[in-house]
């Protein structure tokens, strides 16, 4: 049998495969669905320092092989999630990592500073997809000096694991990611969702309410594999790899380009079960090939 355990930022997981946050909600609406034994780690839905009551509806749609969404990082703020959510998060069955979300640095730290009060939290992804109050609207994660304030000031707050989600929306990941790094990141999360939008022609009208959304599903996969390997050749820190990652060989080709972790979004939305068919999958490749330890496919891309 093969290893299929990983250690990332001095944590070891039992498997390779992580949920994505947005499409698991905090865990608890998935128990009697999946399998947790196939998880190394849950990410949560993103919490912010203020409730979100999200866009208006319509809010998801599919659109050329894909998903796109627009529920605005809908959640019920941090005090409501510390008292109504997180007891319930599934911290006996696999590692659960929290996703921050905020509009400007300070929104970043009072959260973490709040969530630091539950003791079983493994880490915390940053979500900087929002626009920055402070910057005009600019959206946090497409500017790398506002990532290393981020990201310098969230490491500040916690000796907690700590990932970045950077955005794919910009032709150049290698900046941001070293921005990243260089202000104290274990890891980095590539790649959130690309903007997309979809129309009903008859209608003349689009099909969200609010215009645009977040393209995700199996056609984002072939930008996701781009981002991080562009990534991987210029900083030092584990990648989850996030982006149309629906069978064990996407997971396979994710890791050749060089994550070492593997995020299962929008496939959970269809099939809740995908995470023991994917590592399945990848573990027969693995005795099809001769892999005794998963770790040795990380970064072995060949060009």
């Amino acid at each position: 049998m093969t290893d299929m355990r990983l250690t990332m930022g001095g944590l070891e997981f039992r498997t390779p495969l992580l949920t994505g946050s947005g499409t698991f909600g905090y865990g608890d609406e998935f128990i009697g669905l999946v399998d947790y034994d196939a998880l190394g780690g849950l990410v949560a839905k993103s919490v912010s320092l203020e409730p979100r009551p999200g866009n208006k509806p319509p809010r998801i749609c599919e659109a050329g092989g894909g998903i796109i969404n627009n529920i605005g990082l809908a959640n019920p703020g941090i005090e409501r999630f510390l008292a109504e959510k997180a007891n319930s998060l599934p911290f006996d069955k696999t590692r659960v990592f929290l996703s921050v979300v905020g509009r400007t640095i300070e929104d970043f730290v009072a959260v973490i500073e709040r969530m630091e009060s539950i003791p079983q939290v493994s880490g915390y992804e940053l979500n900087v997809s929002c626009p920055n109050v402070k910057r005009g609207g600019l959206e946090l994660g497409s500017d790398k000096e506002a990532v290393h304030a981020i990201v310098k000031a969230a490491r500040a707050a916690t000796t907690r694991f700590l990932s970045i989600k950077l955005t794919p929306n910009q032709t150049a990941i290698a900046p941001l990611a070293e921005a990243a790094v260089a202000a104290g990141a274990d890891a980095l999360t590539l790649v959130n969702t690309l903007i997309g939008m979809a129309i009903d022609a008859e209608r003349r009208r689009p099909l969200l309410g609010n215009v645009t959304g977040g393209y995700s599903g199996p056609p984002l996969k072939p930008v996701a594999l781009a981002k991080v390997w562009q990534a991987a050749r210029e900083v030092n820190v584990p990648i989850w790899a996030s982006g149309g990652i629906v069978n064990g060989i996407d997971g396979i080709e994710f890791l050749l380009a060089g994550a070492s972790g593997l995020q299962i979004g929008s496939a959970l939305i269809a099939e809740p079960g995908a995470p023991r068919r994917i590592l399945s999958e990848m573990e027969d490749y693995c005795q099809r090939h001769g892999v005794e330890r998963l770790s040795e496919l990380v970064g072995t891309l060949e060009v």
